[in-house]
């Protein structure tokens, strides 16, 4: 009587198809942990963006709400007035506007002449803030809102239009509404966050 020897092992050719079925699916494994990772860390970057977007719109949407006119003077280095102006600009071929205002502050109610511009940094573009107390004119300091933008923009309704530029010297009042704009790139894709401000002290709500 003759029993019949089986093998419990595996072939060669059974343990090559084997390695090639893990390959793939660990490459596809990999594949899908990288793309996540690379989506999760643009969205973090464009969420921080847009943080920062809102943000200085909404602080600069309050100050200029409490913009005030007073002896309207042509330029911040003069005394005993304030001010509140717009210049229309651009670097790169891009908006940069500039504007000065004075106004409460909404932290501790101070008089401060603040400053908005865009500077260059690295082939870039960044929005910039100077703060100097109106009463003292010591202790100024300037900080940076936001960088790498692709423009910045400050404009107010006049007959109906929007323009680029006011001067509170030449007008002795302040605007009805400014609008203020910063765009920003979006991995290609050039994103506008827009805030509208009425300058309300002095004015009748």
């Amino acid at each position: 009587m003759t029993t019949e020897r089986r093998d419990n092992g595996f072939t060669l050719m059974e343990v090559l198809i084997s390695l090639t079925l893990l390959s793939i699916v660990l490459g596809a494994v990999y594949s899908s942990f990288f793309s996540i990772q690379r989506a999760l860390e643009r969205f973090e970057t464009v969420s921080l963006k847009y943080h920062e977007a809102r943000t200085t719109l909404d602080i600069m949407r309050r100050e200029v709400e409490s913009s005030f006119l007073k002896k309207p003077r042509a330029d911040k280095e003069a005394g005993g007035g304030t001010s509140f102006n717009i210049k229309d600009r651009d670097i790169f071929g891009k908006n940069a506007s500039a504007l000065d205002l004075t106004a409460f502050s909404f932290k501790g109610g101070k008089v401060n002449t603040i400053s908005y511009f865009v500077t260059e940094k690295e082939g870039g573009l960044e929005l910039m803030k100077t703060v100097t107390p109106s009463i003292m004119r010591s202790g100024s300091y300037t900080v940076e809102m936001m960088e790498d933008i692709e423009g910045f923009s400050v404009e107010m309704l006049y007959n109906n239009n929007w323009v680029g530029t006011w001067n509170a010297s030449d007008t002795g009042k302040l605007p009805d509404i400014v609008r203020l704009s910063i765009v920003f790139d979006d991995h290609g894709k050039n994103v506008t966050l827009t805030e509208y401000a009425r300058p309300r002290v002095g004015k009748r709500l």
